[in-house]
């Protein structure tokens, strides 16, 4: 998928007295990549030192990219200097272009080593300059997501908390109108020199219309999906759920499922990966709303989510 592509950089981390290292993931990098609906993608890293008296050394220490990447030679790996007690090497701002150097991809993962005894403020934002302006290593402007600093890699189970629904229905319109209204990005890095396989279950959130409310929709078989990603892979496609979840116990009426939590399983406790969501509203290029891109982030967080049949592998009268 090429719409919202996000790439990986992190930061690794131990501390002493004189010097310090620190893991931080910025899942939101891309490099001029075309995108949906003629948009463009480019990211811009975005390091401040707390602390502006000491140096702080940036240094790229692996790439995953889709097909596989390769862990950097220190000696030779692109390296930038933050120096001591400078007001002009207080920031440092990179591009898509700077961290993907030399690898022939425009999008990926990428690992940052930094050395440096302060803290850092760490963001990136991904944003479509082709509805804004871009001046290409300099500065940029567009629609597009801010994205906080991952600072710490899931092990084991994890989930995303919330993703869009709708399916190309309104979730406000009677009758329906096809509206373009979520698409649902869902990416996975692993930074690790073996494949890593992941299974997500899904759980539909479903508003009933007759009760006036929100609920999990109790189908007894969850969809799930399966992706194997390969030894310093990074993986981003683009999820559809496979069911229209959006009939009521009674099936007189079609309501509208606003969203999903998906939770996700991989095949080894022990090696560490990056996962998240890139949620996209766009109007129906068909409706006299101008075309439009606007996305939002949305980190995978610690821990296994199980369905409702899970718990309750038989469904329950009332008042048991």
């Amino acid at each position: 998928m090429k719409r919202n592509l996000i790439v990986l950089a992190v930061l690794i981390a131990v501390s002493s007295p004189a010097w310090s290292q620190e893991t931080i993931v910025f899942p939101a990098v891309t490099d001029e990549q075309p995108g949906r609906h003629d948009s463009l993608w480019v990211t811009s890293v975005r390091l401040f030192k707390v602390d502006p008296e000491p140096r702080v050394t940036v240094r790229r220490k692996w790439v995953c990219l889709p097909e596989g990447g390769f862990a950097d030679d220190p000696a030779t790996a692109p390296t930038w200097t933050m120096l001591e007690r400078d007001p002009f090497d207080r920031v440092l701002v990179k591009w898509g272009g700077d961290l993907l150097s030399n690898t022939g991809a425009t999008i990926g993962a990428i690992g940052l080593e930094i050395i440096g005894d302060t803290e850092l403020l760490a963001h990136s934002v991904v944003m479509d300059v082709n509805r804004g302006s871009y001046h290409p290593g300099a500065w940029s402007f567009g629609q597009g997501q801010l994205v906080p600093a991952m600072r710490e890699p899931l092990v084991g189970a994890s989930h995303i908390p919330w993703i869009g629904g709708c399916r190309n229905d309104p979730c406000s319109q009677q009758p329906p109108t096809r509206w373009d209204y979520l698409r649902n990005n869902i990416g996975i890095a692993n930074p690790n020199p073996e494949p890593l396989t992941i299974r997500g279950k899904v759980i539909p959130i479903s508003y009933m219309a007759e009760f006036f409310r929100f609920s999990e929709y109790p189908d007894p078989e969850p969809e799930v999906f399966v992706k194997t990603i390969r030894p310093y892979g990074w993986l981003q496609f683009r999820w559809v759920a496979e069911h229209f979840y959006g009939e009521d116990q009674w099936a007189q009426w079609q309501a509208p499922w606003p969203g999903f939590i998906i939770s996700l399983t991989p095949d080894r406790d022990d090696l560490p990966y990056y996962a998240y969501a890139s949620v996209v509203f766009t109007p129906d290029p068909d409706s006299d709303i101008p075309v439009f891109n606007d996305p939002m982030f949305v980190p995978a967080e610690p821990g296994y989510v199980a369905p409702i049949r899970e718990v309750y592998p038989q469904p329950k009268g009332k008042g048991e």
